[in-house]
């Protein structure tokens, strides 16, 4: 008797292979979509001092994933950043596809003291925020206070307490006259000093400070490169005494 054998079905892709194979190129599409939509084209930045917005904008866009507005925003949301000198916190938001906004929020410096080769940055009660090699520009020098103790999110371990709100006070007078003084020094008895290259202002630890610092600003194109001190220790509205001691020429 003769065996009859039945032909072998030929296996041919399934409904599931087209399934997977239109998923792969849905996913791929999406994925070239995500690349070129979320491509970022336009950065605003705000609430930036220290830096300049290039800067900031260098700063967070390092390589070609955080130049996707997608990535960058949940890096942001939810990974570790590198932290940046001076920067307390940025925030990103998506104002469009290709579109973010940096809101950066600055840690609040009013002076620095330098000690040991580096540069330690206060805010207004005097903890140490910061610490760096570089001089930010805009920050004054402050000089002369007497601390034993100085480390990284500590408060300066002065005598007197009261010299910060001094310090808080100075700087924010030289910053509403736009001048921008070497350093300031703090005397006997938070008496103080303004440093402009050759040329000092001894402003004294009496009040009227707004009004010395007005003054002073009158008369600082007149003094500019000179050398010498203006005393300004008794001045007030009502006396107005002022005198300008030349240096003697070695």
């Amino acid at each position: 008797m003769a065996l009859y054998r039945e032909p072998q079905k030929q296996h041919r892709p399934g409904k599931g292979f087209l399934i997977a194979a239109v998923s792969a190129l849905v996913l791929a599409a999406a994925a070239v979509l995500a690349v070129t939509l979320f491509q970022i084209r336009d950065i605003e930045v705000t609430g930036n001092h220290h830096y300049s917005q290039q800067e900031i904008i260098d700063r967070v866009i390092t390589d070609n994933y955080t130049s996707n507005s997608l990535y960058l925003y949940l890096k942001y949301q939810y990974l570790d950043t590198e932290p940046i000198p001076f920067v307390d916190k940025i925030e990103v938001s998506l104002k469009g596809p290709g579109k973010v906004h940096l809101r950066v929020y600055e840690k609040s410096i009013v002076g620095y003291v330098a000690y040991m080769g580096a540069n330690f940055y206060f805010d207004k009660d005097g903890v140490v925020v910061e610490s760096s090699s570089e001089i930010s520009e805009g920050v004054p020098c402050i000089s002369g206070l007497k601390f034993d103790a100085l480390a990284l999110y500590q408060k300066l371990n002065v005598t007197d307490d009261s010299v910060f709100e001094r310090i808080l006070d100075i700087t924010q007078l030289v910053k509403k006259y736009e001048m921008e003084p070497d350093r300031i020094e703090f005397g006997a008895n938070q008496a103080l000093t303004l440093y402009f290259g050759d040329m000092r202002a001894a402003l004294g630890n009496s009040g009227s400070l707004d009004e010395k610092v007005g003054r002073l600003f009158e008369l600082y194109p007149d003094l500019e490169g000179r050398s010498g001190v203006l005393r300004m220790e008794n001045y007030t509205e009502d006396s107005k005494f002022i005198s300008f001691e030349q240096d003697e020429q070695a």
